[in-house]
């Protein structure tokens, strides 16, 4: 009896453990499912220019010929647009500036949903399912029938998150052929399918390491991008058309903006007087190599010390970048007046809008611009410790810390943050802001690692070299044949 009381207590005691391993098991289920919803949240944040507007000189040559103002240049407020990737994805568009909820919509796949703010506001969007989001400058609600949009300067998230991936939906804006050029570069062999929102379909091959520069029309078209091959997308025109160089930064092939490889469109005709171009900044001793896309020719190898950057402007339609460290890439303009070989002496003007992600816990090197008023906003969605050049400042979720000193800066957050950064020349001091246009990244979707593999590039040697190696082995193999031929006879 007293033996069967002991073989009960323990089954009972077994009874209990398991329960107690069922509950911590459905507790951590739960908790793991509960946070998997939670994650079901994107949230992309940004400002709208206050001063948009422009100042020209009466005479490009003269500094001294005083500024007149371009009434063509103003602008009172900015346009966001979320395009759909997913059905059913739920829209919230938010004021910052005193929390209210501006607009909701639900939309499907490559649909839009747009709102306006005015000049100085801050938002924020948060969807349940990652969407394409544009900041244009553009004033108001769109009506359907536009012949012109501006074209952002940007490059664009693929479906996944990346920048590096396979499919893509964007919305599409048409100008001048210069300007609203779509540009698809392709890391491997890749069948290219485009698909506008009225179903009508484009298909085009591409091999690894070339690119294709599309029109995408009509304005404001949403189009899917698929790809059976891993490619990047870029919008604009070329980086100086018209003399007026706008901001971007480059997303690495690896996963957000700090990375070992890079593609991005170039040109061949560069002012060699104005200061602008491309630049490199690194947290550590860096080798940087610099690759005509076109003729996979090397440009440029060069060694970078560590919290500096290098400057380039590379005679290419295309480019790749790549290092042995991790690095960060921009193009961008320090605000100088000087352009000899433009419209006039001082006729230069640099600016715009553009956005970078920082990963947590990794060292991130910017530059901007030092001739140049410079407002660079680092946004989080929660608690944030951050450090800028050894200070450490705290920002609360849905809130910013404000960066207004030109130069480098070394970057650490310990957590997923996005800055936008917005710069325009510094003379004269009452001067303004242009832009056209940029994708605003999710910041949940900033750490996202990409599985894009990169197809290296010729090993070294200038295209030439090999086509004239080529042409010398074939020759003395053919003169051997020859002679060998003549002994036989």
């Amino acid at each position: 009896m007293l033996q069967a009381r002991r073989n009960g207590l323990n089954l009972l005691g077994v009874t209990a453990a398991v329960f107690l391993v069922f509950c911590s098991l459905s507790f951590a289920l739960c908790a793991n499912v509960f946070r998997s919803s939670a994650q079901q949240e994107y949230t992309y944040y940004g400002y709208v220019p206050a001063k948009m507007w422009k100042y020209i000189l009466t005479d490009d040559n003269d500094l001294y010929s005083g500024w007149r103002f371009d009434a063509d240049s103003v602008s009172s407020a900015g346009l966001v647009v979320v395009v759909g990737i997913k059905d059913g994805t739920h829209v919230a568009v938010y004021s910052l500036d005193n929390g209210s909820l501006v607009s909701e919509a639900t939309i499907d796949s490559m649909e839009k949903h747009y709102t306006v703010f005015r000049n100085g506001s801050f938002f924020k969007v948060v969807t349940d399912q990652l969407a394409c989001v544009l900041l244009l400058d553009y004033g108001s609600i769109p009506f359907g029938n536009e012949s012109n949009m501006p074209t952002p300067k940007t490059f664009y998230q693929s479906t996944s998150g990346t920048y590096a991936g396979k499919k893509y939906i964007l919305i599409a804006t048409a100008g001048d052929f210069i300007n609203a050029q779509y540009t698809i570069f392709a890391l491997e062999d890749a069948e290219v399918t485009v698909t506008r929102e009225d179903s009508q379909k484009w298909e085009y091959t591409l091999k690894a390491n070339s690119w294709k520069t599309l029109m995408l029309l009509p304005p404001l078209a949403a189009f899917k991008i698929e790809s059976t091959g891993n490619i990047m997308i870029q919008s604009g025109s070329l980086p100086d058309a018209w003399g007026e160089p706008q901001t971007f930064f480059v997303p690495s092939v690896e996963g957000g903006f700090v990375g070992k490889t890079f593609y991005s469109w170039s040109t061949t005709s560069w002012d060699a007087t104005e200061s602008y171009g491309f630049r490199v900044s690194v947290a550590e001793d860096t080798t940087v190599t610099v690759w005509n896309l076109e003729t996979k020719e090397k440009i440029l190898t060069a060694n970078v010390k560590a919290n500096s950057g290098l400057g380039f402007k590379p005679k290419a339609p295309a480019i790749v970048v790549q290092s042995d460290r991790p690095i960060t890439l921009a193009y961008l303009h320090n605000g100088s007046l000087v352009n000899i070989n433009g419209r006039g002496v001082y006729s230069a003007y640099g600016s715009g809008v553009s956005y970078f992600g920082i990963k947590p816990n990794e060292e991130t090197s910017i530059y901007l611009p030092i001739d140049s008023f410079v407002e660079a906003y680092i946004f989080a969605n929660e608690e944030t410790e951050i450090i800028v050049d050894s200070e450490v400042y705290t920002i609360r979720a849905d809130s910013y810390h404000l960066i207004t000193q030109p130069g480098t800066h070394l970057i650490h957050s310990d957590k997923n943050v996005v800055v936008e950064v917005l710069n325009w020349p510094s003379t004269p001091e009452y001067q303004g802001l242009q832009y056209d246009g940029v994708q605003i990244p999710s910041i949940q979707t900033v750490d996202t690692v990409s599985n894009a593999e990169f197809t290296p590039l010729e090993g070294g040697f200038p295209i030439m070299y090999v086509l004239i190696g080529a042409t010398a082995i074939a020759a003395t193999i053919m003169a051997f044949l020859f002679a060998k031929n003549r002994s036989k006879k």
